[in-house]
């Protein structure tokens, strides 16, 4: 998984997703966001570290625990709500890139506001 694009790859059987993903951080009304737009989940904390700690431990986690509840089939409809793609070959998803304004909109936030991004591992 080299390239600049979100990609997630899920082993059915042995319920196991892993991926690339990317989490947008920014601060909204003084707490640090941590967002995953193409999860559309989120965290957040007194500091970034705490966001992308509560992000990736506890609502990452629950997502994926929620996920692996439901059919194969079920899980491709989901992902491909949240706009992932299927491979037509293998068990792996991908999604365009989300830009900055993409994540201005969301959560109705000022243009000047600062937010870094960064692909994260997903395991």
């Amino acid at each position: 998984m080299s390239s600049s694009k979100e990609l997630i790859k899920i082993n059915f059987k042995k319920r196991h997703f892993e991926g690339r993903i990317c989490v947008f951080d920014f601060i909204d009304n003084g707490h640090h966001i941590a967002y995953m737009p193409s999860l559309n989940l989120s965290g957040y904390g007194d500091s970034e570290h705490e966001a992308r700690q509560l992000l990736m431990d506890f609502v990452v986690k629950d997502f994926l625990e929620g996920l692996f509840t439901l059919s194969e089939h079920k899980i491709n409809e989901e992902l491909k709500k949240l706009g992932w793609e299927r491979s037509l070959f293998f068990k792996e998803f991908s999604k365009s890139y989300v830009d900055k304004d993409g994540v201005l909109r969301e959560f109705n936030l000022p243009a000047e506001t600062q937010i870094e991004s960064q692909l994260m591992s997903v395991a």
